[in-house]
């Protein structure tokens, strides 16, 4: 319970929770501050700490000499250094597979910086981080850094947590939160500059929205629906009078309380408002609203917008939401961003609609700033390897000219040819069980050889020296070889000979949610199986709006119940552990 809710220690020593105990739990020894620090301290310094050290280690000494296994995400919670109102956070989270295939995403850190120096504060919280759980930088793969705030401000049109955030019904986080969120750094300089640990990624939803935030700007009458259709939400979402009223009318309602808000939570409210019904009562309530207005305050939006030009707008913006869902999950997503994309892109090429100039500007912006994501080669290789995708979404052969300008993604067989690559890197690097296999083969293969020359030479010597025997053709066997006309004559075995990806990509589409679960006993590809474990766990967002304002809601809390920030840390961490045991699956596997 203090863990969910940040609560200060010294909760457990109020008088009503001591009430509370003695009805609930009257032979239960009285708890102190003291006892609960110390008991937090040992499950999370002594037991829940050292057991994912352990766990990481095993995941390295799986790993090819531990190279990039882990991946990490690193949010930045800081405001305006010319105006400090509280001192930059830093929340450090892992990803990484587990020795007994479980996608893990542990947050390790949560650490107070100075806004002295924050470029180099950042590189070196990270590093200090990392070392504590024994991580070398040669161990770390990608790492995903973020500016929370800004990126929560950035989810805007599905959700703007100025509007669902602030308290309307006497919610105590609320006008906190939107007040914490709204101190953020001033756009000048990144202060990741100085991060040079694994390869940097790119947050796909944050760029996903930049997208629709350029379409924007390029077409004001879209954006001006959308934002008088925002404040009709807002309206409502600070009413609670007219919000109730709603109800009573239509049974709907526009604002979910703020512990239940989602990410898409203004796009649930725009559906149910362009409900033909509920979109006649709102703006009859919208006038009415208008004629009982004491002053401009409480004056109600102007809608000026048509049900039909909201709907049509909706569905341009309904494959977006439809692909920030996928890949916002805690499941598998890197393997997920190729397809994303080129569905996205499809789906917005087939949509009639009123505002083609919106849908062009969409579709152009997703091949500026996804074209080259899509040739990156680990994207690739993790979508080829995720066993329900394969070459699907890769075209035959490079498409027309008139696409240019569009997203266009690789051919079938340049990806074919990416992950041969891999293959054939990894098996050059291979453990030395197979080194020695393969030792042993080439010594085979060498002394053959050398029987076959000295049998050569005896032939030569034997056909020079007698023309008239039974060789009435004039060639030996071992000549025969040698003529490359006669190469469909050599023997199957050498011509048939198939590599694990033919036979992987020669299988049927695996039809189960679980690519981890296909993986796991894909003990038949050896090479594949090393290569996918690695890129399993890349996130492919920030984890969004669903990740990072629970978080701000943490942050707020431990800031109001004065936790230091250690404490905090372990109660995050003893948070997550809870999630780890409750969230495990009989079988040992987690579904995605």
């Amino acid at each position: 319970m203090i863990a969910e809710d940040m609560l200060p220690l010294s909760f457990i020593e109020g008088a009503g929770f001591r009430s509370f105990m003695s009805t609930v739990r009257p032979e239960c020894n009285k708890l102190s501050q003291r006892v609960m620090g110390l008991q937090l301290y040992d499950d999370v310094e002594r037991t829940i700490k050292p057991q994912l050290i352990r766990d990481l280690k095993a995941c390295l000494a799986k790993s090819k000499d531990g190279e990039s296994a882990i991946h990490v995400t690193f949010d930045l919670w800081a405001g305006d250094d010319a105006h400090p109102v509280e001192d930059p956070i830093v929340v450090v989270q892992l990803h990484f597979v587990s020795e007994s295939w479980q996608i893990r995403r542990p947050i390790v850190a949560f650490r107070h910086l100075s806004h002295k120096n924050l470029s180099t504060a950042v590189a070196r919280e990270l590093e200090g981080v990392l070392l504590s759980y024994g991580i070398f930088p040669r161990s770390i793969g990608y790492v995903l850094a973020n500016q929370a705030k800004e990126t929560l401000a950035g989810n805007s049109l599905f959700c703007d947590y100025k509007i669902m955030c602030s308290s309307s019904r006497g919610e105590p986080d609320g006008d906190e939160m939107v007040s914490f969120l709204s101190n953020q750094m001033p756009g000048t300089e990144s202060p990741f500059s100085e991060l040079q640990i694994g390869n940097s990624a790119t947050c796909v939803a944050h760029t996903l929205q930049l997208v629709i935030k350029e379409a924007l700007q390029n077409s004001r009458v879209v954006e001006n629906v959308i934002s008088q259709v925002h404040n009709v939400v807002a309206f409502f979402r600070s009413s609670a009078y007219w919000s109730e009223v709603l109800m009573k009318e239509c049974n709907v309602s526009l604002c979910p309380s703020s512990s239940s808000c989602r990410w898409n939570s203004m796009m649930l409210s725009l559906r149910r408002m362009v409900q033909e019904s509920t979109w006649s009562a709102i703006m009859t309530l919208l006038a009415q609203a208008r004629i009982e207005a004491n002053d401009t305050a409480s004056v109600p939006p102007l809608v000026i917008g048509k049900r039909e030009q909201v709907i049509d707008i909706l569905g341009l913006l309904e494959p977006f939401e439809e692909a920030l869902q996928v890949l916002q999950g805690n499941g598998v997503t890197f393997s997920f961003i190729i397809p994303s994309l080129i569905g996205l892109d499809k789906a917005l090429e087939s949509l009639v609609t009123n505002y083609t100039h919106f849908n062009k500007a969409l579709r152009t912006g997703l091949h500026t700033h996804f074209q080259s994501m899509i040739q990156q080669k680990d994207m690739i290789i993790a979508a080829v390897l995720d066993p329900r995708i394969k070459l699907q979404p890769f075209p035959d052969a490079k498409q027309e000219v008139d696409n240019t300008g569009f997203l266009s993604p690789p051919p079938k067989h340049l990806a074919r040819t990416i992950v041969e690559a891999a293959v054939e890197s990894m098996g050059a690097s291979a453990s030395p069980p197979v080194e020695a296999d393969k030792d042993q083969t080439s010594k085979e293969v060498n002394q053959q050889n050398v029987e076959e020359k000295s049998q050569d030479s005896v032939t030569m010597e034997v056909s020079s020296g007698s023309s008239d025997d039974n060789n009435s053709d004039g060639l030996s066997g071992n000549n025969l070889k040698r003529k490359s006309i006669f190469n469909f004559l050599q023997p199957a075995a050498k011509s048939m000979k198939t590599s694990e990806l033919d036979v992987y990509l020669s299988e049927p589409l695996w039809e189960s949610n679980s690519s981890v679960l296909f993986w796991k006993s894909a003990t038949r590809f050896p090479l594949l199986q090393r290569i996918t474990k690695n890129l399993l766990a890349v996130p492919a967002t920030s984890g969004g709006f669903d990740r990072l304002c629970p978080m701000a809601a943490c942050i707020v809390r431990a800031k109001r119940s004065r936790l230091p920030s250690h404490t905090t840390e372990r109660l995050l961490l003893y948070k997550n552990s809870l999630k780890t045991k409750t969230g495990k699956k009989p079988s040992g596997v987690t579904k995605h």
